[in-house]
């Protein structure tokens, strides 16, 4: 049975785009791990689409034929959720294709499902949530099957929608912390709908490369917050090293300085690896899909 995953990628309109290899990567890792389902096939097809751009031209058609859709984030334009222009794009996207196995949305794509799902609205935070963070398994599902008790998960954000809201709309909260709020959470179903606030799909040095290019942005208009460096990502040497750099960027003003910024080779240059979390997670997710179809089958047969 082959499944079909559609990666929505809203940053990039480039064949080139890190936001779709990141995820494209990640769905295909977590298939290599269910190869012993001799019937599971992945096929994965992206889709740019620019969340400013007219829902017209879109591609509704090959969206509506996946099984299911990751939908990617974009950079907030406004403080108010209800304000984004993402809002009408991810409300069609659930209109739409609301007879997919399973939606996906990842960071500001699943604060705007929940917005347009639950009313939830997010809250600006005084410094942005960008680093490494444990989270604890909080309920139960095929999400989180084979888990361990505690799973690490980068984040990267300026805005929240807190673990406290999501519980008092009854929305199934799977993993959470009490360092960086809900990472997963689910419809009640456990599948439809999937919605991410962190990113487990990220590389070993996907946010030293955000870190520098906040620092980048900075050097570019200074009116801007400094960016702080990652939190639990680079060992202590490295974190070192860069709060004395961080320290002449801000007093050089020098875009030189990021010539030679250390960007980490391996995930065993990083202070964590949640990369067979990851692996897990998506091979949950995949698993979960396959079986629903494979039911949806047998109930046509």
């Amino acid at each position: 049975m082959v499944v079909r995953v559609g990666i929505v990628d809203l940053i990039s309109r480039s064949p080139e785009s890190m936001t779709r290899r990141v995820f494209t990567e990640a769905v295909v890792a977590g298939a290599a791990l269910i190869a012993d389902r001799a019937d599971f096939q992945l096929e994965t097809t992206v889709f740019g689409i620019d969340p400013m751009g007219p829902l017209d031209d879109v591609d509704w058609r090959g969206l509506r034929d996946m099984d299911a859709l990751v939908v990617s984030g974009s950079e907030p334009t406004t403080s108010d959720i209800a304000d984004e222009p993402l809002v009408a794009l991810i409300a069609s996207i659930l209109r739409e294709c609301g007879a997919a196995t399973s939606l996906l949305f990842s960071c500001q794509s699943a604060h705007a499902a929940l917005h347009v799902l639950h009313g939830l609205r997010r809250e600006r935070l005084a410094v942005r949530c960008h680093g490494t963070f444990l989270h604890q398994v909080s309920g139960a599902g095929d999400l989180v099957a084979g888990l361990p008790d505690e799973v690490f998960v980068p984040h990267s954000r300026w805005n929240v929608m807190t673990s406290a809201d999501l519980r008092a709309a009854g929305v199934p909260i799977l993993l959470d912390s009490t360092e960086s709020e809900w990472h997963l959470a689910a419809s009640a179903d456990g599948l439809n709908q999937v919605f991410l606030q962190g990113h487990p799909e990220y590389l070993h040095d996907t946010m030293a490369r955000e870190y520098r290019r906040e620092l980048r942005r900075w050097l570019a208009d200074q009116t801007r917050p400094f960016p702080e460096i990652p939190l639990a990502y680079f060992p202590f040497e490295t974190h070192q090293y860069l709060m004395h750099h961080a320290a002449l960027v801000r007093s050089q003003g020098d875009p030189a300085l990021l010539d030679d910024f250390p960007l980490p080779s391996s995930y065993a240059e990083l202070t964590s690896d949640w990369s067979g979390h990851s692996r897990l997670f998506f091979a949950n997710w995949l698993r979960a899909i396959h079986d629903r179809l494979g039911a949806k089958t047998l109930q046509v047969a």
